[in-house]
């Protein structure tokens, strides 16, 4: 018998009717009724979690998006409680990196109750010289991969989705590369003209692409990707490495994995977590807690 909480996002039209039906999976599967605590504006869900944990939840679902999900990871991280996921925002990276269903809320309440379950890592951003860690799952970016998310129109990610980054992603992709300092671990700081330094805990973006394909979820490692394209042509490259899935470096695009990274640069860059914007900073800071949390991952 589990007991099990509701995270939900009050603000994804998705997740109408996500808390009936785990009531009602929970239900059939002879378990207590479930706590359901709704996220807020100023309240995204990492309390929301530590409280669900606190209480005695043995499972807390995720219901909403990227900001939820990450939120959830963050107010779990160390409780013991597990995280499973149920899927309603515009690009639910950790889904389709876990290869959960997307688009059946049914079958993703199904799998969050049954599902195996596996280790996940946690990202931990610090964004210029403000002391607090903000959490990440997949993805941390700072430069104009982070200025692409920044330009995207909120409205038309809920009206087509990720489909919504395409203009200006091609827009930023013939902006200039800028002059950045990067240190992994207790390395030296080396000067670098990046268009973009992602650091990714998930190889798998959305449209089949991957990014970091030699990347896990669970080693306590990141792979940090140095973007240096300067030209239009330069992206082919890139590009065939990120539908093709290949592992070795390519011209515009070096990685190299580590467990910490520090990014500075000359003037305040576009920083983005897990597709979230989280304003412009000259100095990143990431970090990894390595199996942070277990994730239902799929089904058994």
């Amino acid at each position: 018998m589990t007991r099990v909480a509701v995270v939900v996002n009050p603000s994804k039209t998705r997740a109408k009717g996500v808390a009936d039906r785990v009531a009602q999976g929970c239900a059939e599967r002879g378990w207590p009724e479930p706590e359901v605590l709704e996220t807020a504006v100023d309240s995204t869900g990492r309390d929301q979690a530590a409280a669900a944990a606190g209480a005695g939840a043995e499972l807390v679902l995720a219901c909403g998006g990227d900001g939820t999900v990450r939120a959830v990871a963050h107010g779990l991280a160390g409780t013991g409680a597990a995280m499973a996921l149920v899927p309603v925002g515009t690009a639910n990276l950790l889904a389709h990196n876990l290869g959960l269903a997307t688009r059946d809320t049914g079958r993703a309440v199904d799998t969050a109750l049954d599902g195996r379950r596996r280790p996940l890592d946690l990202g931990l951003a610090r964004l210029g010289e403000d002391g607090s860690e903000h959490p990440f799952v997949v993805l941390a970016g700072i430069g104009h991969d982070a200025a692409t998310v920044a330009d995207t129109r909120d409205d038309l990610k809920h009206r087509i989705g990720w489909p919504a980054y395409v203009t200006p992603a091609a827009r930023h992709a013939l902006r200039r590369p800028v002059p950045v300092r990067v240190r992994l671990d207790d390395g030296p700081a080396r000067d670098v003209v990046a268009w973009s330094v992602l650091a990714a805990s998930c190889g798998r973006v959305r449209a089949g692409v991957q990014i970091a394909p030699g990347a896990l979820l669970d080693d306590g490692l990141l792979d940090v990707l140095e973007v240096t394209v300067a030209r239009p042509v330069g992206w082919l490259p890139v590009a065939a490495k990120g539908v093709l899935g290949l592992r070795r470096d390519v011209p515009g695009l070096r990685t190299r994995r580590a467990a910490e990274l520090e990014v500075t640069a000359d003037q305040p860059l576009h920083v983005q977590l897990d597709g979230d914007i989280m304003g412009r900073v000259d100095r990143l800071r990431v970090r990894v807690q390595r199996r942070a949390i277990d994730v239902v991952g799929g089904a058994r």
